[in-house]
């Protein structure tokens, strides 16, 4: 508070005249929460807190409006925070405009809100945000012109309005990441740190331009307390190294939840959002109604709406408004325990707290199964009369019973629980028909944790550069059709999600595996149009949200593929793979890989592990060989004609062709020898191989 005071040109910081009146000794306690729909009894609130906090003597000038708003600007996060709004604003929507040229228009934002605190102030104080928002833009003429935007200047309201939107959405996405040393990073920061920050916010929001401001910000300030770690160590490159990975995986998984939502909407519409909500909902408040949990639902999903558009200012708005009516209802919070502790924090720090919480505990008296959708015999009447709402009730009850469950098999669960119901509902003894809906119910949740627990397994068996070549062979199989780069993408993706998730416990290794295997899902089958890779993953990407993992699954190897012919050039090695940095090794290793499943996609993994290990011998014996150029052209030349032979089935014939080809790398090493030594003098041999 102090040092906010201490930025405002209208107050002056004074020592208390008396040393007996103990100001500082003056808080508000933690379990206070002031009513933010009784506005004037709020402003009132502030100004006695702000009073007895700090001791300030307010200018002749001042007046009762003026204190009202800074205490409104303060409520809301100061106008630090604003001002980092409104350059994520201007950066994601000015892209060839620099960070420099960005300072001036928020200078101005910031001139405007604080003159709509005076006296007489403008007309324009009474306009929306985004319309003062879009006419700093286009005051600008150079800014207009350089950002091509002069066809939406020309407009005004709802038109102009649309015409950003849109003219973001065609902003180029450039995700090139420049790579600063590290002390680089911590002069800049400790030389100017505003300008460091604004940097940094400006250039990752120009990379993301429709990812929420608060987010931005969020990763912001998780980048900054890094600098501020990472500054003061011994071995400054280092922990950046360390502390960056962590930071880029959390934000990137971040990033890719909300891209991933987006793309849900866009595809499935708002009714598979609310399923998702709903779910996600239910699981993290137990305690709560079905008609609290369904209304919060509703909300999000209009929120999720307005934000995929690109919308950041209304998004920002409906947000801010939804995390209101949520904290400002008592009798929900004093039946929640993490809500309840995320609506004491600020207003900038909940929202971010609600979607982060974890599930509270079930109430004592929930029974262990939801009885009244498995055994009751009015069940067809319920859903013949309501329907959706039915359905939807059902997966509250479930969720609110199962939080270890991922949203997508209870979602699974609940398209079983209506098939089940659309077909037993139509017998004689509906009520016998449905009577073994639990053991079903169950039997499918065994099924999806076993496959989970499986992969674990794989992955900790391979490791994860082992696992990520596994994946890739088996997506190499069923897709041969996708390019290198997006198959790789993929398998890393995927690589990545078990390695940090099946560390987990059993209560949370569903959740964890499944929802981002689900986002990746999403963006790979966005990414590229799956009916130019086979049927077979163009049907599984348009199957049901929760059904399209479960499809890839079951899809078998595509037969159907003729792989290009058989150049040389595939299975190219030479001496420079002996001096390859590991990182540099692995990307040639997995293109080789690659290039081979896609020869013959019914190639058993053993086949592969064998093919591999000829490799990996080839590659280990020519390396260390004097003559490395030789041994790689001449054993180069066999791999590749083994592999040229139309018949890759047996195993017991790839070892034989193994243990031939090191025979007779040794019987040609001796030949090209004797045939230097008829020209040259006898020189000792200095070859190691065999």
């Amino acid at each position: 508070l102090t040092e906010w005071l201490s930025e405002q040109d209208s107050y002056t910081l004074h020592k208390p005249s008396r040393i007996n009146f103990k100001r500082n000794r003056v808080y508000i306690d933690t379990q206070w929460q002031a009513d933010l729909v009784d506005k004037f009894n709020f402003l009132l609130t502030c100004i006695a807190v702000l009073s007895k906090y700090a001791w300030v003597m307010p200018l002749k000038n001042k007046t009762s409006r003026v204190v009202l708003a800074e205490a409104i600007i303060f409520s809301l996060g100061g106008s630090k925070a604003n001002s980092s709004r409104v350059l994520v604003g201007f950066s994601q929507n000015l892209h060839h405009s620099t960070y420099e040229e960005l300072v001036p228009l928020i200078r101005q934002i910031e001139t405007a809100a604080s003159a709509c605190c005076d006296e007489g102030a403008s007309a324009d104080c009474s306009k929306e945000e985004l319309d003062l928002f879009q006419s700093a833009i286009c005051a600008s003429e150079e800014v207009t012109q350089k950002n091509h935007l002069e066809d939406c200047c020309a407009k005004t309201g709802a038109d102009r309005h649309h015409c950003f939107l849109e003219h973001k959405k065609r902003i180029p996405r450039d995700h090139t990441i420049h790579n600063i040393p590290g002390k680089e990073k911590c002069e800049a920061y400790d030389k100017d740190r505003v300008t460091a920050m604004g940097q940094f916010i400006y250039q990752f929001s120009k990379t993301h331009v429709l990812v929420q401001p608060q987010v931005i910000l969020g990763i912001a300030k998780g980048f900054e307390v890094i600098l501020q770690s990472c500054c003061h160590d011994d071995d400054v490159d280092k922990c950046f190294l360390e502390k960056g990975t962590a930071m880029k995986h959390t934000a990137e998984n971040r990033i890719s939840q909300l891209k991933s939502i987006c793309l849900v909407h866009k595809k499935y519409g708002l009714r598979v959002i609310k399923a998702i909500k709903l779910v996600q909902y239910s699981q993290k408040l137990p305690q709560a109604t079905f008609e609290e949990v369904a209304k919060i639902t509703d909300q999000i999903a209009h929120m999720v709406s307005t934000c995929c558009k690109g919308d950041m200012i209304n998004c920002m708005k409906e947000r801010k408004q939804l995390v209101d009516d949520v904290c400002s209802k008592d009798e929900t919070l004093s039946r929640t325990k993490h809500l309840a502790e995320c609506c004491k924090l600020s207003i900038i720090e909940r929202g971010d707290c609600i979607e982060k919480m974890e599930a509270d505990d079930k109430p004592q008296d929930l029974s262990e199964k939801a009885d009244s959708f498995i055994k009751d015999k009015d069940i067809c009447e319920r859903y013949a009369q309501h329907g959706d709402q039915f359905l939807g009730s059902f997966l509250y009850e479930y969720s609110r019973r199962h939080p270890e469950l991922s949203i997508q098999v209870i979602l699974r669960i609940g398209k079983g629980y209506e098939a089940i119901l659309d077909k037993c509902c139509k017998t004689d003894n509906p009520a016998e028909c449905y009577g073994g809906t639990e053991e079903q119910l169950a039997l499918a949740i065994k099924d999806h944790l076993a496959h989970v627990q499986q992969m674990c397994a794989v992955e900790k068996k391979l490791g994860k550069e082992g696992f990520e070549k596994f994946m890739l062979i088996q997506y190499t199989k069923i897709m041969p059709q996708a390019p290198y780069d997006g198959l790789m993408r993929v398998a890393h993706k995927i690589a990545s999600v078990f390695e940090s998730c099946c560390s987990k416990d059993e209560s949370h290794l569903m959740t964890c595996t499944e929802e981002r295997l689900t986002n990746t899902i999403d963006e790979t089958c966005s990414e590229t149009d799956p009916a130019t890779i086979n049927e077979h993953i163009d049907h599984c990407c348009k199957e049901s949200y929760s059904e399209r993992r479960t499809c890839i699954l079951k899809i078998q190897p595509d037969t159907t593929f003729v792989p290009q012919p058989f150049s040389p050039d595939m299975f190219h090695l030479d001496p420079d793979m002996c001096d390859m940095e590991p990182k540099e090794l692995f990307a040639t290793t997995t293109k080789l890989l690659y290039d081979l499943v896609k020869q013959k996609t019914t190639m058993t993994n053993e086949q592969l592990m064998t093919i591999s290990a000829g490799f990996h011998l080839l590659k280990t014996t020519c390396c260390a060989d004097a003559a490395k150029e030789l041994c790689f052209k001449t054993q180069s030349l066999k791999r590749r004609r083994a592999l040229t032979q139309e018949e890759i089935e047996g195993v017991d014939t790839m070892e034989e062709d193994l243990l031939d080809e090191e025979l007779l790398l040794e019987d040609e090493e001796e030949e090209e020898e004797e045939e230097e030594n008829d020209l040259e003098e006898p020189q000792p041999s200095t070859s190691t191989a065999g």
